[in-house]
């Protein structure tokens, strides 16, 4: 009985012109999408390539050891995940010949067509699906069969859930097509299985729209009714609740401005450490007695040349004078560091919270979980931060090496004359495999396994109540 019900209710899914209509829609926006992004793509590859070329010509002509590091940059190519954009990367954010009416009117991915159409297609193919058939009269037709009500609403379910699957693959396989034959992006088996974990999350989140329409329809007897639940649900998850989360979790754990923190580090580190570098000279001062504002400089250098006691005096004196400062510089360095920590502890809760918070939505978990599978999110911007920290290090030690080679052969050479850097390492972006890729997006399957269960679950027990009279 249960495979007749199913098998009914993706007949009727399939005929119906409000599917038809909504799968219609989003074929379009998913194939305009993958022809754009594919455009922005193919500009942000370039750029990406232009600026290697223009870095290896800048080094050739003009590698003084005083210009390298403003020039020499770990640049991260774009990702070829097309269709999703997650955070930008440096290129994408600064494109050479960016138009600035892509700001006005920024290309919606794959996943932003989800997060709305494809929500939307659950709400409208899921909010008639119990109390229609009262109103129709087919549901008490149905119970006097003898059929379960958990079976009724499973059968329903999976009907959905298949009809969603169905339409949301041809939408990924039309902006994949488009993407592979515009963009000409060549995958590896790791990025389609990226993208088919992605997929999976997309049919994830648009099942929870369904299900949550499945509940209202079963909560309230007529279909125009459980369609404005729906909506207003629909709105205060996808619309208010990602957009509060941010305000409230500052609210709870307060945090200085930036431009606060920058302030008082600037203070720390500057005119705090005046005040505790004189303090301590001025130590070293009274210990000897003197210092060169007492004497002169004119006077200093005589007695110094004349003076072989004197000589070793100074050098002493100025020598714990640098000290002095050097232990300015420490004791700020050391404060200027806790307030740093200690602010971006605070910023760490903050995120935290207002992440936890976003997560009472099941759009924040749709958007972290396809911009980790597509190298866009926060754990593969950390991964790139911490390989461009390795690189910037044997950068860094290979300038050092290659300049003392040079001094040493030359030692009229500074850092304002030409260095061979032709043998530099090169940094060459490695992104993380599947495994990892998965490993950082788990924590959003999760979290719309719970969103799908527990939505699942009301609907069940609110279909034990309904009066299908």
């Amino acid at each position: 009985m249960i495979r007749d019900l199913l098998l009914k209710d993706v007949r009727d899914h399939l005929l119906s012109l409000r599917f038809q209509v909504g799968l219609a829609l989003a074929l379009v926006l998913v194939s305009v999408s993958a022809f754009v992004l594919s455009t922005q793509y193919q500009r942000e590859r370039a750029d990406y390539e232009r600026r290697v070329s223009q870095e290896d010509a800048f080094l050739r002509q003009y590698a003084h050891v005083n210009r390298l590091g403003p020039i020499v940059r770990a640049w991260r190519p774009p990702s070829s995940a097309v269709i999703l954009r997650g955070l930008p990367t440096e290129v994408g954010v600064e494109s050479l010949d960016q138009n600035p009416l892509g700001e006005l009117f920024p290309s919606m991915d794959f996943a932003a067509i989800v997060a709305i159409v494809f929500s939307l297609l659950g709400i409208v193919i899921g909010f008639d699906a119990i109390n229609g058939e009262k109103e129709q009269g087919t549901l008490r037709l149905v119970l006097t069969n003898r059929v379960r009500r958990a079976e009724i609403v499973l059968a329903k379910w999976a009907a959905g859930v298949l009809v969603l699957g169905v339409s949301l693959l041809a939408s990924l396989a039309a902006g994949l097509l488009i993407v592979q034959v515009r963009a000409g992006v060549q995958w590896a088996w790791a990025d389609w299985g990226a993208m088919g974990m992605a997929g999976a999350a997309a049919l994830a989140y648009i099942v929870v729209f369904f299900s949550l329409a499945l509940a209202a329809s079963a909560l309230v007897w007529r279909s125009s009714v459980s369609v404005l639940v729906s909506l207003l649900c629909w709105v205060l998850l996808v619309l208010v609740v990602p957009s509060l989360a941010p305000y409230i979790a500052a609210q709870i754990v307060r945090l200085p401005s930036v431009a606060a923190l920058q302030r008082d580090l600037a203070y720390i580190t500057s005119e705090e450490r005046d005040e505790v570098g004189r303090a301590l000279s001025n130590e070293v001062r009274r210990k000897y007695g003197f210092s060169e504002m007492d004497l002169g400089e004119k006077e200093v250098r005589q007695r110094v040349a004349t003076d072989a006691a004197f000589k070793d005096l100074y050098a002493r004196y100025r020598a714990e004078s640098e000290a002095a400062w050097g232990e300015a510089n420490r004791r700020q360095s050391v404060k200027a560091r806790r307030l740093s920590e200690a602010w971006n502890g605070k910023a760490a809760q903050q995120s935290d919270l207002s992440l936890t918070l976003a997560c009472l939505s099941p759009l924040p978990p749709l958007l972290l979980a396809t911009s980790e599978l597509s190298l866009n999110g926060f754990g593969s911007l950390e991964n790139y931060r911490q390989q461009a920290g390795a690189w910037g290090a044997s950068f860094g030690a290979y300038v050092r090496s290659r300049f003392a080679e040079t001094q040493r052969a030359d030692p009229t050479f500074d850092v304002n004359d030409f260095i061979d850097v032709s043998g530099r390492p090169r940094f060459v972006y490695g992104p993380p495999g599947l495994a990892d890729r998965m490993s950082a997006a788990s924590g959003s399957f999760i979290a719309l396994g719970i969103w799908n269960a527990v939505l699942l679950a009301l609907a069940l027990a609110m279909f034990q109540r309904f009066d299908p009279r």
